[in-house]
């Protein structure tokens, strides 16, 4: 068996283009929620074109402020790593901007996480422990598994009711926004001749 590296470490490095519109986050104070997704789809389909990663996109927004405080792209392939979903990526930079493994806060803060595309299983787990106060997706997982076959995973029918019960900090959850836009992506995804990476698969 190969031994771990002392020097092992664990990093996702950013498109030269995502980290170019963190510099200069949009305001989005006074968005509407349709507004709002329509950039984090634009973000997914960006990636596609600069070839960066899968077809999702994601902002999360500080909702006092109505300030863009991180975005994020899925980098599974590039990055090499099943972890790194559009949601992931954003909640690490959110939860990296505010100092803290928990948005929620003290004291209290909400934070909404836009996602072009409905949460995975694993996506599902990290928003139960991130501290997210607000969902907004666009696709829903039918949509993802019918256009593309990626296989988002065994998730509960009725997640969103879990997700608003959960203890302390509910999440709640808004469903369907721009979905056929977000739908729209995922079929150019599949036009472009992009990897469908589920486990065991060759990409």
């Amino acid at each position: 068996m190969k031994p771990i590296s002392a020097n092992l470490t664990a990093t996702i490095e950013l498109p030269a283009w995502l980290s170019a519109v963190l510099k200069q986050p949009p305001d989005l104070s006074g968005a509407s929620d349709a507004q709002r997704m329509q950039l984090a789809i634009e973000l997914a389909q960006q990636n596609i074109t600069e070839r960066t990663g899968g077809p999702f996109g994601a902002l999360i927004v500080e909702e006092s402020t109505g300030q863009c405080v991180a975005a994020g792209v899925n980098l599974v392939v590039t990055a090499g790593t099943s972890v790194a979903h559009a949601e992931t990526v954003a909640i690490m930079l959110a939860q990296r901007q505010a100092g803290t493994f928990d948005l929620a806060g003290q004291p209290p803060r909400r934070y909404t996480l836009y996602a072009s595309g409905q949460p995975c299983i694993m996506c599902f787990g990290v928003l139960w422990w991130s501290g997210i106060t607000r969902l907004v997706c666009g696709a829903r997982g039918e949509d993802v598994e019918t256009i593309t076959s990626f296989r988002e995973g065994p998730l509960s029918a009725d997640w969103p009711a879990l997700l608003s019960r959960r203890p302390n900090v509910p999440i709640e959850v808004i469903r369907d926004v721009e979905r056929a836009a977000a739908c729209d992506v995922l079929r150019a995804y599949i036009a472009s001749g992009q990897p469908v990476y589920n486990p065991g698969s060759t990409a």
